[in-house]
């Protein structure tokens, strides 16, 4: 006689940038293993790579190289909150006198920074229509405000493009190579490529409110926890 299966209960959440509703399950002990063995190496890509095969096992209908990073925190945490407890304790370092103290946070009560309009205006009849990075571009990100690679920079800008339009032409980048599309960055002046860097160094990000005393000093703290290495940390 085969063990018996239990049921496993499901949810339904909106994804934050486009609205989506999907349908997600609880993670279970053998997509907590991957957690434990990533959150170990100390390793943030290996981490990062963990979350995004726990959601893919347990979110269905997406893609989940096409998630962004704030709808990866934000749909994690609330996975996080329905498999283990909507509850975690992370430990914050007082601004004052820096000393850490063990906070408990609500993990279920995530949120995300106001989104903005992804149309950019170059000039009166020109514009960009851009889409958010997804995760596979994310280390790009990354790297450019790390090392400030403006190759890295170009790179997430071209695949960021949704499309173009001039008037009541729109001319949409799939259609278009990569060097067309690069040619027309080229082609902008600087104040109109700073619009489009700014919303590619500017993301939206998944955070949690915090208010907390300092148990130490008293100090009043109001603040906003963002990533996820610190909402499990």
């Amino acid at each position: 006689m085969a063990l018996p299966k239990l049921n496993t209960p499901t949810y339904n959440l909106n994804i934050p940038s486009n609205g989506k509703e999907i349908n997600y399950r609880p993670y279970l002990v053998r997509e907590e293993k991957i957690l434990m063995i990533a959150m170990e190496s100390d390793d943030m890509i290996q981490v990062e790579n963990a979350l995004l095969e726990i959601i893919k096992s347990c979110v269905t209908g997406i893609d989940v190289n096409e998630l962004t990073r704030f709808d990866s925190e934000y749909v994690f945490s609330k996975l996080r909150a329905k498999s283990v407890g909507e509850t975690a304790k992370v430990a914050i370092k007082c601004e004052d006198c820096s000393h850490s103290n063990e906070v408990v946070v609500n993990i279920d009560s995530v949120s995300v920074t106001d989104i903005p309009s992804t149309k950019i205006e170059l000039s009166d009849t020109t514009g960009i229509i851009m889409k958010f990075p997804s995760m596979k571009d994310y280390k790009e990100i990354q790297k450019l405000k790390a090392d400030n690679n403006i190759d890295a920079l170009f790179n997430v800008i071209i695949s960021s493009i949704e499309s173009i339009y001039q008037g009541e032409d729109l001319f949409h980048a799939s259609s278009h190579t990569r060097s067309e599309l690069n040619d027309f960055v080229d082609s902008l002046n600087s104040a109109q490529f700073k619009l489009i860097q700014n919303f590619i160094t500017n993301m939206p990000q998944a955070y949690i409110n915090l208010n907390f005393k300092c148990e130490e000093c008293g100090h009043e703290h109001d603040t906003e926890l963002k990533g996820m290495a610190n909402f499990f940390g």
